[in-house]
Order: structure tokens, then C-alpha cells, then sequence
């Protein structure tokens, strides 16, 4: 039996939505989560054709799949990133399963199709009192993706949270999910993006301080400590499962374990090797962190060392399993 399952990213203007999306296969290529090594989750891009396909279509389709749109994306990303227009919702399409250890109720449900829905932040989270010219028909299809998704993973830019410029917005729009009948959603996973940054000054001693649960659970409690909109979400609670984590695109530098941003690049770019282009020229150093986490868990429902409920968030003294992976 194979499930399908919708997923909606949402999230302000450069909140990292995209670049979390373009570094996602990549992340479980690498076993980049939270998750036990033994569960072996495996994630390819497919098209939408065979994501609507019978089985047997699938099956005939597996020589003959053109990637273009999530290789696209991938590039961009690699060349430092391009805006989302706010023209239309983008449609990314994978086929995810669980190939090692994994609860039974888990595995039965599997293999997953993933529909995951990318859109310009000034559609769904504008800033508050921004006149941002967004076509009706836009809106609408963003509106009718969200209540037909199983799950909303919101990202949130973890360095920029004291702009509280879409706070309002962000509050208002849970408000009237919460009150929509027609729903579907049954996991919401607010990833804080640019984890990174928090470690800049640490050198080679980022990756290990990243790596600990205990110091990810500590940033979202001091995080959340203010957000006025940590409340609409408790009220979904228990309907729809909530759960929080962070995570990075760039990630960390292989074998030298510092944050991966290239002060020596215009903008902001991950470290690269010399004399290639491309994503080839980001290989040898690239490691995203924890960016399949939001991902596997509204997919999979089910929870890793990084991913946390609200009752871990209030706890005082919380007992967190180690991290699996990313030693």
C-alpha cells in the first residue's frame, strides 16, 4: 500500500523555505537527522506523472524520470539562493520509504508519495501593513493546497525572530486554520531555519554543540519564551500533533565541523573547492543539518531526538535520547 501525503511549507520572505526543500534529498542521502540510524530512510524526487500514476506505471517510469524542476531548484540554491516569485505555488513530488527499523503501525502505511507545496512568503506570512500585489487566483490555490495538506511545516529564520514584522499575520492565519472545518491536517512542524548562525564563533566545536538535543531543546524554549502566537498553536492540540525542531541548509563543514558560510564569497555561499562549478564545487564540504526533520516526522509522524512536543518545551528538567546521527 502506498500512502500519499501533502505537505505545505509556509513562512516569511527569506525564511529559508526553499533552501530547506533544495537541500531535503540530500539531507537523508547523508543520514543528516535526528532519527536512528537503523530506521534508513531512503527519498527520491520523482515526477508529478508518476506521483499520479498506478504502481505498475511507477514501476515502468523508474528508467525514464526527468528530475528538471527539483534539479532546478537545487542549482539555484547552489548558486546562493533565488527569490520565490509570488506568481503561482510550486509542487515538488518524492517517493519516501522506511527500509530498517520503524514501528509496525509505521511501516505498514508505507511506501509514502510526498507532495510538498513552495510558495513566496509574501503570499501566505506578509509583514504586517505590507501592500504586497499578489493575484487572487494565487492566494486561492495556496488557501485550497493548505486545507487539503495532511501537514504545514512552518519555517521561521531562527537569527531573525525580534523582527516581529509577520508575527500578526502568522497568528491570524493559524486562527483561521484552527477554525476551518474542512482541514485535513493532522501535523504542523515549526522548523526554525539558520540554526547555524547561532555557532559562528565556536570554530571545529559547532558541529559537537549542535549535535546535542539538550542545546537545540534550550534555543526553542528561549525562542518561544515571547512568541505570541505559541498559543494559537497549542490550541490545535489535540487534533493536529505539534512538533518543533530546527535545522540548517548551509550545515556544517565536513571534517572541519565549523558553521558552513564562506566569509571569503560575496553574499552569503557555502564553502566550496576551487576550480569547479556547480554543485560538484559544494560536495566535498557540505553537510546540511537536520533540514529532513520537519519533513520525515509530517510525513511519518513519527518523533526523533530533535523534534519536540509542547509538553517537552514546558517540562523543567527533560530526559532528550541522544542524537543518533550526527556524531
Amino acid at each position: 500500500m502506498t500512502e500519499k501525503v501533502a505537505i505545505c511549507l509556509i513562512g516569511p520572505k527569506k525564511g529559508g523555505k526553499s533552501s530547506l526543500l533544495a537541500s531535503l534529498a540530500d539531507c537523508v542521502a547523508q543520514s543528516a537527522f535526528g532519527y536512528s540510524p537503523r530506521l534508513r530512510p531512503a527519498l527520491q524526487p520523482v515526477t508529478q506523472a508518476e506521483f499520479n500514476a498506478e504502481p505498475d506505471q511507477r514501476r515502468a517510469d523508474l528508467l525514464t524520470i526527468e528530475q528538471g524542476d527539483y534539479e532546478r531548484l537545487k542549482q539555484d540554491f547552489a548558486g546562493g539562493g533565488v527569490a520565490t516569485d509570488t506568481l503561482n505555488t510550486y509542487e515538488y513530488y518524492f517517493r519516501l520509504s522506511v527500509n530498517g527499523e520503524a514501528p509496525p503501525e509505521v511501516v505498514t502505511r508505507g511506501p509514502w508519495l510526498l507532495e510538498i507545496i513552495d510558495s513566496a512568503g509574501e503570499i501566505a506570512v506578509p509583514p504586517d501593513g505590507a501592500e504586497v500585489a499578489i493575484l487572487n487566483d494565487v492566494k486561492a490555490k495556496l488557501a485550497g493546497q493548505m486545507l487539503e495538506s495532511e501537514a504545514l511545516v512552518v519555517v521561521l529564520p531562527l537569527v531573525r525572530l525580534d523582527d516581529s514584522a509577520w508575527t500578526g499575520t502568522l497568528s491570524r492565519l493559524i486562527d483561521r486554520l484552527a477554525l476551518a472545518r474542512e482541514k485535513k491536517l493532522k501535523r504542523v512542524v515549526v522548523v526554525f531555519s539558520q540554526y547555524e548562525r547561532l555557532f559562528t564563533r565556536l570554530g571545529p566545536s559547532a558541529f559537537t554543540y549542535a549535535c546535542d538535543p539538550a542545546v537545540a531543546l534550550h534555543v526553542l524554549r528561549k525562542s518561544l519564551c515571547a512568541a505570541q502566537w505559541l498559543d494559537r498553536l497549542r490550541a490545535l492540540e489535540p487534533g493536529v500533533s505539534v512538533r518543533y525542531t530546527v535545522c540548517s541548509a548551509y550545515g556544517f563543514v565536513k571534517r572541519f565541523q565549523n558553521p558552513n558560510m564562506d566569509p571569503h564569497q560575496p553574499g552569503e555561499r557555502r564553502f566550496r573547492r576551487g576550480g569547479l562549478e556547480g554543485s560538484r564545487a559544494y560536495c566535498e564540504y557540505w553537510r546540511p543539518f537536520l533540514t529532513a526533520e520537519p519533513i520525515l516526522y509530517a510525513a511519518l509522524g513519527l518523533d526523533s531526538a530533535f523534534t519536540f512536543s509542547h509538553a517537552q518545551l514546558d517540562a523543567r528538567v527533560e530526559e532528550i535520547p541522544p542524537a543518533s546521527i550526527l556524531a
